[in-house]
This record gives C-alpha cells, structure tokens and sequence, in this order.
C-alpha cells in the first residue's frame, strides 16, 4: 500500500485511496476511487468536519460554563489565578447570561472600565487572556467565532522614567546594617548585600554583571574594571570601565570582603528593600534596578550624551534601551538646553556687527559666470 507523505493518504492495492480525517478527537476514515484528484480528496474531509462538528449548547448560563470549564482544567497550574479572573469576568457580563450572547464590544467595554479604574495594563491584558482560552476551551471544535479576538488588546503601558535621587538612594544604603546576624558564638561577619548594593549604585551595573568579576578584573590603582562580554542585549564585547571616586571606594571595600562571585538575586533585592524601608521609603515601589537607571540618568545629566551612557551601561551601540536609561534626566537636560540656547542667542545680538560680504560674493560669482570669448587658433602651417 503506497503512502503520500505530505497527506498521509494511502492508495491500496486495487488503486482506490484510502483517507482519512480526525474531528473532535475520533478518525473517520474513508475509500475513494483511484480517479479522485487532491481536491475532490480535500472536499471529502471538509465534509466530514462539518458533518461532525460538535454543537455548543445553547442552553445554560455563563456561571455553569465557569463550572464546567474549572473541571476540565482543574489539573492545570495556576488554576486558582485563571478561575479568579474569570469570576471577575461572570460578575462583569453577568452570571445567569448564555456565553453565546457575549460579544466583543461588551468585552472592550469591560476593559476600558478595569483601566480607566486604575488597574494595571498587564493585569487587564491577563484577564482578556483568561476569557480567550476559556472561549476556546469551551467551544472547540464549534464553528462560533470567540469573541475575544474580535476585541482590543490593551495596548502596553508606556516606558516611564526609573531611579531615584543620590541623597535618597545613599538614605537607602546608610539603612541596611553593616554585618549580618549570625548565630550566638560564630564571629560576626560583614554584610556583603550592602558592599554589592553600593558597587550597583555606583557602577550602574547590572547585579549579573557584578556576579563575572574577578579580582584580576580590577585595577583600584588607576581606577578601572574589565568587564567581559555579553550576550544580553544584541551581544555586547569585553570593556575597560573607568570607575568614579565613589566606585573606587566601594569596590575596595567589595575586594577587601571578598564579596566576588555568585550571589542570589533575589536576596540582594529584599536587603535593599529593608533598607529602604528601615530609612522611611517607599519600599514597595522601589527595587535595586533602580540604581542602574539612577547612574546612567546622572550620567546623561553630566554629559549630555546618550553613547556615553551607552557605553557605561554596557548597551550594545545603537540600542534602544539606552534611552530608557538617560530618561530621568530628560526634563533637567532640556531646561539646562532652553537656559543655554537663549544665553547664546544674547550673546548674539550684544556681539558687534559682522561685515556684511554678500555684495562682494555676488561680483565674485558675476566674474566667474561671464562668458569667456574663444581664443583665436593659430594657422598651423
């Protein structure tokens, strides 16, 4: 029996194909004469999908769905995440209603409240995704067109500036303690989430850039680090850093602690939240990545150019997120601009008056556009 590779069909001993679909989970399986071409093949499945296509009830209201729908995902994890959500979505377009009658306007609807309500885009856009897989879940194999592709996708929220203020952040730093709890008869021991936290703060590196450095890396005497390459972002290659006063400071304290290598994440985030939170900050808004953004935004603040911050940030040249970064410090580099352009434009008019030299350019260029007569050609004898 020969085989079609692309279809599966199978053509038998006697010529006739053998074919075959599955809908709804069960195979229907068909004969066709051997003269039947790959359309007349296709039409026959199509026809078998119609024939058997499943029939969503009618009957029933949108709170039973729920019910059943929770039975038949009950294994999958976060169940109590997507089940919360879809009760918010019951209590929205109503309970005792049929899931047929919702429609994507009433859906956008919904959405427009949940944002202009304040709640967060990612949450909204989670919630339309735990309606569309319920739609899909629960009427597959139908021919009924989901309603919630036919509605609008929160849009994501915009970029906002990150960071905070040196004399906020150094607020933050002064709070955490300078050596870790340990237990009663162990020697105390220096608390190495505070030294990382200042050499973030005054690096603006990224704490997975900070886990690669070695001692070899550092040269304290003349104030510079090697950093090696990334793949992150595009592929960054190995850099020379020159370090700040306050870099050099911390990362000899880092050196002398012996603070290099690996370290949870995670952890380092929760000291510097406590210390936030011991110093009276809002600890709850703020993360440790906020240090990154407040170096570089100082950096544009100072230099006024988005390839230094590039390159201190260990961006690959031309990337977008550098301007991400220097975002803190944009309303600050346009005033000291708007300051410096009518200083300049000042400076203009009290400047004497420059000589006026277009009379003299236009003869010079009449001289050189007049028509040379032709050189007479002598007689060649």
């Amino acid at each position: 029996m020969a085989r079609n590779k692309r279809t599966g069909e199978r053509r038998a001993a006697s010529g006739k194909w053998a074919v075959y679909v599955r809908v709804n989970g069960t195979l229907i399986t068909g004969t066709l004469e051997a003269s039947a071409t790959p359309a007349e093949r296709d039409a026959w499945k199509e026809t078998q999908r119609t024939a058997h296509q499943a029939v969503a009830p009618e009957a029933g209201s949108f709170a039973a769905d729920l019910a059943e729908y929770a039975g038949r995902i009950g294994a999958m994890p976060s169940i109590k995440q997507r089940l919360a959500h879809l009760e918010l979505w019951a209590q929205a377009l109503g309970r005792d209603r049929p899931r047929g009658s919702i429609t994507a306007k009433e859906i956008d609807a919904v959405l427009q409240d949940w944002l202009a309500a304040g709640l967060a885009p990612n949450t909204v856009r989670k919630r339309r995704t735990a309606l569309q897989s319920f739609f899909v879940k629960m009427d597959r194999g139908t021919a009924r067109v989901n309603p919630v592709k036919a509605s609008a996708n929160p849009k994501p929220p915009k970029v906002e500036a990150r960071g905070l203020d040196y004399a906020t952040l150094e607020r933050a730093l002064a709070a955490m303690p300078d050596q870790r709890d340990t237990k009663k008869g162990f020697p105390a021991r220096p608390n190495l989430s505070k030294l990382r936290a200042r050499v973030i703060a005054y690096t603006g590196f990224p704490p997975g850039i900070l886990q690669t450095i070695r001692p070899i890396d550092l040269d304290l005497a003349h104030a510079r680090v090697r950093i090696t390459a990334r793949k992150k972002g595009g592929g960054v290659e190995a850099r020379t850093i020159d370090l700040n006063a306050d870099a050099v400071a911390a990362f000899t304290d880092f050196a002398a602690a012996d603070a290099f290598g690996g370290f949870a994440i995670e952890s380092l985030n929760r000291a510097f939240k406590r210390g936030c939170k011991r110093a009276g900050l809002p600890w709850g808004t703020v993360h440790l990545y906020d240090a990154r953004h407040s170096f570089l935004s100082q950096v544009y603040r100072v230099t006024r150019d988005l390839a230094t911050v590039a390159r201190l940030g260990l961006h690959a040249p031309g990337s977008p997120v550098t301007a991400r970064y220097a975002m803190g410090a944009n309303e600050e580099v346009d005033r000291a601009a708007a300051v410096a352009f009518s200083a300049a434009l000042a400076a203009q008019r009290t400047a004497p008056p420059v000589p006026d030299t277009a009379p003299q350019l236009i003869e010079k260029v009449d001289r050189r556009s007049k028509v040379q007569s032709p050189r007479k050609l002598r007689a060649v004898v």
